[in-house]
């Protein structure tokens, strides 16, 4: 279950420390190891952003994925390494893209805003939740919940929205942009064509021939 060192050296010692059998020392090393690339995820975007000047967004970006991950689900890689270059990569593009979307006006963002919420509900209504062969949603009636959960967050993200564009923050306009392009992506992942796209991340090899 786990691949780094690290991880099962913490774990190996929590272990120890709490006599904790053989089996439950592995899932905690697995919880060691997600949680530190999590946090190490977060935290080398947020610093990219912060280089590239759009930090506000990125945060947007970030909070919106993960209010849709955990309910709505989607495609993922199979490596957290492969994950974590793409978050790393995709969110402050995204900040950056909604930044220069943000200097055509307010009507430009509130129309991408409108469409991401008409393919976010729909997506959330068609797809959600999607989970994955290796973690199956076995019970209808939770699949039922994070359906409902997933809908529920489309329309608190689209209100969330319509109270930073009132506001007179200055990173108003950038941020309803970087939402809704997130919301838009989130939707991508949970259609066919997203997990094809993350399926040939996988296939990218970087080892030598």
């Amino acid at each position: 279950m786990s691949y780094l060192a690290f991880s099962r050296h913490w774990a190996g010692y929590l272990s120890r420390k709490t006599c904790l059998p053989e089996d439950q020392e592995k899932v905690l090393a697995y919880v060691i190891e997600i949680l530190t690339l999590n946090f190490l995820n977060i935290f080398f975007t947020l610093l990219l952003a912060a280089l590239l000047g759009v930090f506000p967004g990125t945060a947007a970006c970030l909070v919106t994925t993960v209010l849709f991950r955990h309910s709505a689900g989607g495609a993922h890689s199979n490596s957290p390494w492969r994950c974590a270059v793409v978050t790393i990569a995709i969110f402050p593009m995204f900040a950056l893209l909604g930044s220069f979307l943000s200097q055509f006006g307010q009507g430009l963002v509130d129309a991408i805003s409108a469409g991401a919420f008409i393919a976010g509900l729909a997506a959330m209504i068609l797809f959600a939740p999607m989970d994955s062969p290796s973690a199956p949603i076995i019970s209808s009636l939770r699949k039922k919940k994070l359906k409902i959960i997933s809908i529920a967050f489309v329309f608190l993200e689209t209100f969330a929205v319509l109270l930073i564009r009132e506001s007179s923050w200055q990173y108003a306009v950038v941020v309803q942009s970087c939402v809704a392009l997130t919301l838009l992506w989130v939707s991508f992942m949970l259609t066919r064509k997203g997990h094809k796209l993350m399926s040939l991340i996988d296939k990218i090899s970087f080892k030598k021939t």
